[in-house]
């Protein structure tokens, strides 16, 4: 790489400005170096970074952060360029170096820091200065405490946080990556199961209740090969030159690496993520690293030995001429007087390596009769032995007397020796899974059968590699892989023959005269003649009859030792290096001694680089003082890697669970192995937008149990099946096909945002099309590129007055600014409206003031919610000039929007007169316009006559005043009604044709002229554009201050790194997720394009103060949140509209002037996996509710209102889990399909009250008279050890983040009841803030009341 130089051309001459220098003292925390070095994205060394900052004088951007939680320590964000489009991003805070006791310096301590883009430089909320950066060591004491550098402090806190930068290019890559990702992951679910067999059809009856039946299939799936492709994809992934060895089996899988291979973080994240595929996990005791080599002593090989016998045969008969008689065993045949010629010899010439000596000792073999057995109690002993001892793999089974072994590791000879059992064979085997007519023979393996070759032969790693490739040589098949060794071990004695063979050692022993080895059985005579050893032997034979003990004739004989000695010394020496590596702490060693230790082959296991070394130069240094008779050599001195997978079982449960909840509501289709192949090439051309051409539609999906489906079948799919042609039933067709699960409901609302952000991102590319305003790409990321009206802004006020429909706009000069705003607004207008701050109101307003300007204008009411649009439209209800549609599935719908129901309004039209289903369809917009006609006919008498005969005619619903009023109605729609997914529906796009195309030839364009979207700061950017790009103007309504886009950080950053996008979010904070695309368009865009709404008219003004603190930094809203219904909140009539009144009397807990209350409740807090829940809560909560029964006046507040949600209690909370829990307790009765029909059981409790419950997130839109909230978190844990509750602000766990505690206390409209433990929720100034300004009671006031 070339060295990295200083672009000179931009840097300043300093010189003259020694004044204005700043010294900026940076402080390092420990390891940066390491830190700055494991970053891919950093260009710069660390040393080239330092060498860059402080060389000399540099220009450094500061801005304010939000102060650090935990310390309350000022923070900073300080940018410096280093590059021409780079530059240095570090996190710091505020230091104190105390110098003595009087003075202090100070310093900032560099948190987190990286390089980051740099194109322009920062400005907005922005202080520059050029500064010397002197760096100070983590324990170093220096700073500074110049006034310069204070001033500096003083000037970076007066500074606002600032927003989040705009980024236009950045943010459209990330939502466009987002969708695609979305998409890609709806395909993810489509899995493709090849079929095993299907079976016949049946049919059953569809219940208990009815004769009618349906017909039924069974379909088998294979999973079989699930395994193969596991192996398949880590063969892959990693390449077959870089392992040595590799399986999986059902239950475990490993790979062994031929080097030390430490997995990358990246890498272990795939691995796990592909073993997670097939639910296999890595081992707990993965990876196992390990270096294999051997000790071999020379000349003791039988490769050497001729050479040896050679040359003294040739040496004896040159100088001696004594032909050396010698047998394969080493011993001398020669006679007696030669003997001392050849020792002669040997000593001269061969001294070093061998020697001649008299080898009196006559080994007997000796047996003790006995059966062995072997019991399957054994079998599981040794099965529990293996897995405590590493062996989590091996598979044992029992084999007539023995016990085999099977594993991908070496065992050593008496690894069993504790069981009795001594290994009496390895057998090394190997296999492939292709099939062959025919098997050739292989020198030193034998053919088993099935592929399977074994031989007990090899006794090295480069004996086993040479025998694998002559295999794969002998049958042309490179496939041919190493499959687990096989160790077979024999039972030894019983303890009876154990004790007897003791006894016989005891008494036969003679020192250097009779030796019995009692493991090997090995009776060894060392007689000085023929005489001795025949009275040995006697004696031995009369004390012990029941032995047998094998026959020899006595013999005089002369042996060549090789090796400096026999393997009783090669066994010694070999014994001396284990106890020098026991000693040095090297004791994770497996030893495998061969040919009478001619060579021993060792295994280490090691922990890092440093052990594998540490071994490795030991073992070179122990072995020096044997280098003359042995050689020490290492397979691989970088070692080999293991890597074990075992089977997750929770992980395949969850899997299968998963599986059931993704294919539930999915639609199966059937592909036979043609389409199939096609499917796969449509992959390769079209990725996630490849198509099946073809497939035929199964059924309702009914069960999955194990690899099987079971469907109810279709018409089409039934007689495929049972049709005579049926290639099912084709004996000589191998494959059946495949099913796969199809999404096309979940996939259309993705692919509606794929469409919409590429008109945004990528308009009039690849028939991407345009949005109806060209300039949306740019001002819906940018808002700086909106086009600003030149119009004058009081002058659109006054126009607003003189037409006013909206009569509460008089006097509410936010409202109608921001209604004036939205007027004028060219491209983008942007609405803040807090709780109860009347958005519905505004949005009536604009509509009514545009259609009135604008009769021919056509609008569009969007929000994420049915709820919120509906809650829109309930505002339009009656309104002149005002005729709304609504779209989507009515089922969904609020009351307010089934009125205007696109589906109800054609019902209502083509119903029969009186029939049941016009009565059913009757609640709605044309109807209640017939009734208006009606209602507004003249009572002139003169007239009567006519008007009645006019009314009557209007009662009978005839099809002529139907259909007059019906298309009517639909030729004056203006308004258009939907969610933002429901805008890019089929549905949607026919009711716009069918009612603007108007007669044309060719379908219209679906455009609007205004699109307003409510709740707009829960919607993702994706979900915002949809509806956007039918606009020519926007209006787009929400508060910031309330709950983002639900989006988990961990999901999204997935999500992208399906699509190779990850790298786009690397910098995103925890607080980046939670800012709105809203949030950013409110606090970037023009003045002329925002406003803020900054009077409620929900909550009593108690209810409201709880809340004021979170809008405290808006510089909209100077005068903070105002109470709309102050002059009326304390009202008795509860008729009235502004009363907030509630008439609840019981001492200590409440009293009419009460409106906001905290119950403090010191509650236990559980973990429910990731959430919680809060046990005494509830317990309180019902104690909460028995009190509001029991006091004076809640008859008489219950009573009086007649509409069910006026009636209802809401129950907020911020956990699911405490949801679930408060729903059993207050409704313990009711079973899950009551549950679904909550509406018409919410009466069945003890209370006899009905309640609203639910979490804070899904009551954002809703409100109710009395809210009781249970917070649940709490700094009582009921496990003593759990720690994190008192780690703050983090222990307050949802409520920390201000606008779910905004959303749930801003629900209520007359009391607000808030459950929790004080003590901990006041350690958030905020929330204790709104905790002063409740009445607090303790819950054991309220216990006896």
């Amino acid at each position: 790489m070339d060295n990295f130089e200083r672009n000179h051309t931009n840097i300043q001459l300093f010189e003259d400005l020694s004044d204005d220098i700043i010294s900026l003292f940076l402080k390092q925390r420990n390891e940066m170096r390491e830190i700055w070095g494991r970053n891919p994205n950093n260009t710069l060394s660390f040393d080239k970074l330092i060498d860059e900052i402080t060389a000399m004088p540099v220009t450094v951007y500061f801005q304010k952060q939000k102060r650090d939680e935990k310390s309350d320590r000022p923070r900073q964000r300080i940018v410096i360029q280093i590059a021409e489009e780079r530059a240095l991003e570090m996190r710091t805070s505020l230091w104190t170096v105390n110098n003595d006791a009087f003075t202090q310096s100070y310093c900032l301590l560099i948190g987190k820091f990286r390089e980051i883009d740099f194109f322009n430089p920062p400005k907005k909320d922005t202080i520059s200065k050029t500064c010397k950066i002197q760096l100070v060591g983590p324990n170093e004491a220096r700073g500074s405490n110049e006034s310069n550098f204070t001033s500096l402090l003083k000037e970076i806190e007066s500074l606002s946080i600032p927003t989040q930068e705009i980024n236009k290019e950045k943010d459209q890559q990330i939502w466009t990556k987002y969708v695609e990702a979305l998409r890609r992951l709806i395909k993810q679910k489509e899995q493709i199961w090849k079929i095993q067999k299907i079976d016949k059809t049946y049919s059953e009856r569809l219940d208990q209740f009815t004769e009618e039946r349906a017909r039924y299939v069974d379909v088998s799936i294979n999973e079989k090969d699930v395994a193969e492709q596991f192996e398949k994809e880590l063969l892959d992934y990693f390449g077959e030159e870089e392992l040595d060895d590799y399986g999986v089996s059902n239950r475990t899988a490993f790979i062994e690496f031929n080097s030390f291979r430490e997995l990358t973080d990246e890498e272990e994240t795939m691995v796990n993520d592909m073993a997670s595929k097939y639910f296999f996990m890595l081992s707990d005791d993965s990876p196992q690293y390990s270096i294999s080599g051997e000790f071999k002593f020379k000349y003791s090989d039988e490769d050497s030995r001729p050479q040896v016998i050679e040359q003294l045969k040739q040496v004896l008969y040159d100088e001696y001429e004594i032909q050396l008689n010698i047998d394969e065993n080493g011993l001398i045949h020669n006679n007696e007087q030669d003997i001392p010629h050849i020792i002669k010899i040997i000593d001269a010439n061969f001294g070093y390596i061998a020697n001649l000596f008299e080898d009196k000792r006559i080994h007997h073999t000796v047996s003790f009769k006995h059966n062995a057995v072997v019991d399957y109690e054994l079998l599981s002993d040794v099965k529990k032995y293996c897995r405590e001892n590493g062996l989590k793999l091996a598979y044992v089974k029992k084999e007539d007397s023995t016990i085999v072994i099977e594993v991908g590791a070496y065992i050593p000879y008496d690894f069993l020796e504790s069981f009795g059992l001594i290994r009496v064979k390895q057998i090394n085997r190997y296999g492939t899974r292709t099939r062959h007519f025919h098997y050739e023979n292989v020198e030193n393996a034998q053919h088993v059968g099935k592929g399977i070759y074994e031989s007990e032969a090899v006794r090295s790693k480069d004996e086993r590699d040479a025998l694998l490739n002559a295999i794969k040589k002998a049958n042309s098949d490179n496939s041919y892989r190493q499959l687990p060794t096989r160790y077979v071990f024999e039972m030894g004695q019983t303890e009876q023959e154990k004790e007897l063979a003791r006894s016989f050692k005891t008494e036969v022993d003679i020192e250097e005269k009779v030796y019995f080895n009692l493991r090997k059985s090995d009776l060894v005579i060392t007689p000085d003649d023929i005489k001795e050893y025949n009275n040995i032997i006697e004696d031995i034979k009369g004390k012990f009859p029941q032995v047998d003990i094998e026959n020899k004739k006595y013999s005089k004989a002369y042996r060549i030792q090789y090796g400096k000695g026999d393997s009783s010394q090669r066994e010694n020496i070999i014994n001396d290096i284990k106890s020098e590596l026991r000693l040095n702490h090297f004791h994770d060693i497996e030893y495998d001694a061969i040919k009478n230790f001619t060579r021993v082959l060792f295994t280490y296991r090691f922990k890092n680089t440093s052990e594998r070394d540490a071994f490795i130069q030991f073992m070179n240094n122990v072995t020096t003082k044997y280098r003359s008779i042995l050689t020490i050599s290492f397979e691989s001195k970088s070692g080999i890697s293991n890597y074990q997978f075992v089977k997750n079982e929770k992980l395949e449960s969850e899997a299968e669970k998963e599986t059931l909840k993704n294919i539930r509501r999915a639609t199966f289709i059937y592909m036979n192995e043609e389409q199939y192949r096609n499917y796969l090439s449509s992959i390769e051309i079209y990725g996630d937008s490849a198509f099946v051409k073809g497939a035929i539609q199964i059924g309702a999906f009914v069960k999955k149990s194990r690899n099987r489906f079971t469907f109810k079948l279709t018409e089409q799919f039934d007689e495929f099946i049972n049709g005579y042609n049926s290639p099912l039933y084709d004996n000589n067709n191998s494959s059946v096909g495949y099913i796969k699960p199809i999404f096309p409901g979940e996939l259309t609302n993705i692919e509606r945002m794929v469409k919409a952000m590429y008109k945004v991102t990528a308009p009039g590319e690849k028939k991407n099309g345009y949005p109806v305003n060209r300039n949306l790409p740019n001002f819906i990321f940018d808002p700086t590129t909106a086009r600003i009206s030149q119009e004058d802004l009081e002058e659109e006020k006054k126009r607003i007055l003189s037409n006013l429909n909206e009569s509460r706009l008089e006097s509410q000069p936010k409202q109608l600014e921001a209604v004036a705003k939205a007027m004028l607004a060219r491209d983008l207008a942007l609405i803040q409206g807090p709780p109860g701050t009347g958005k519905t109101t505004v949005i009536a307003e604009i509509i009514w003031q545009t259609l009135s300007r604008f009769p021919e204008y056509k609008i569009l009411v969007t929000s994420q919610t049915n709820l919120a649009v509906d809650n829109a439209l309930e505002r339009l209800k009656g309104k002149k000039l005002v005729r709304p549609i609504r779209i989507g599935k009515i089922d969904k719908f609020e009351d307010e929007g089934k009125v205007y129901s696109s589906d109800r309004l054609t019902q209502w039209y083509e119903a029969k007169a009186n029939s049941k289903e016009e009565d059913n369809n009757s609640d709605n917009a044309i109807s209640e316009w017939i009734k208006n006609v009606k209602s507004q006919c003249i009572n002139d008498s003169a007239y009567s006559d006519c008007v009645d005969l006019w009314k009557s005619y209007l009662d009978t619903s005839d099809k002529v005043i139907k259909e007059k009023f019906f298309h009517s109605y639909l030729e004056h729609i203006n308004v258009f009604a939907a969610t933002c997914s429901e805008c890019g529906s089929r549905n949607f796009a026919d009711v716009y044709q069918q009612i603007f195309q108007k007669g044309q030839d060719t379908m219209v364009e679906t455009e609007f002229d205004v699109v307003i979207m409510d709740e707009a700061s829960k919607a993702t950017p994706p979900e915002l554009i949809l509806p956007l790009t039918l606009g020519k103007k926007v209006i787009i309504i929400g508060d910031h201050k309330q709950l983002p886009p639900m989006i988990d950080e961990n999901e999204f950053s997935e999500a992208l790194e399906a699509v190779g996008a990850k790298k786009l979010v690397e910098d995103w904070t925890k607080a980046d997720y939670k800012i709105s695309q809203f949030e950013k368009l409110f606090v970037n865009a023009p003045e002329e394009c925002v406003a803020s709404l900054d009077t409620q008219f929900r909550m009593h003004k108690q209810i409201m103060n709880c809340i004021s603190q979170f809008y405290k930094d808006q510089k909209q809203l100077q005068n903070g949140l105002i109470c709309g219904i102050e002059g009326d909140m304390d009202n008795q009539n509860w008729n009235l509209k502004g009363s907030r009144w509630h008439g609840l009397q019981l001492s200590p807990f409440i009293d009419p002037s009460v409106h906001a209350i905290w119950i403090n409740v010191k509650g236990t807090e559980s973990r429910v996996g990731t959430s919680y829940e809060n046990i005494d809560e509830i317990e309180a909560l019902k104690i909460v509710l028995n009190s509001l029964i029991k006091s004076d006046g809640f008859n008489e507040y219950y009573n009086h209102f007649t509409k069910e949600e006026e009636k209802e209690i809401g129950v907020i909370t911020y956990y699911m889990p405490q949801m679930q829990k408060i729903k059993s307790a207050l409704y313990p009765t009711l079973t899950k399909n009551e549950w679904r029909k909550f509406e018409q059981y919410k009466y069945e409790n003890v209370y006899k009250i009905p309640f609203r419950i639910n979490t804070v997130d899904r009551f954002q839109g809703m409100e109710r008279n009395i809210i009781i909230i249970s917070t649940v978190r709490s700094d009582m844990p009921k496990d003593p050890g759990y720690k994190f509750n008192k780690q703050y602000p983090f222990a307050l766990g949802f409520a920390r983040e201000i606008p779910r505690v905004n959303v749930g206390f801003s629900r209520a409209k007359r009391l607000l009841i808030v459950i929790g433990n004080e003590s901990h929720f006041s350690h958030k100034p905020e929330c204790q803030e709104a905790i002063s300004k409740m009445h607090r009671i303790d819950i054991e006031q309220l216990i006896n009341l």
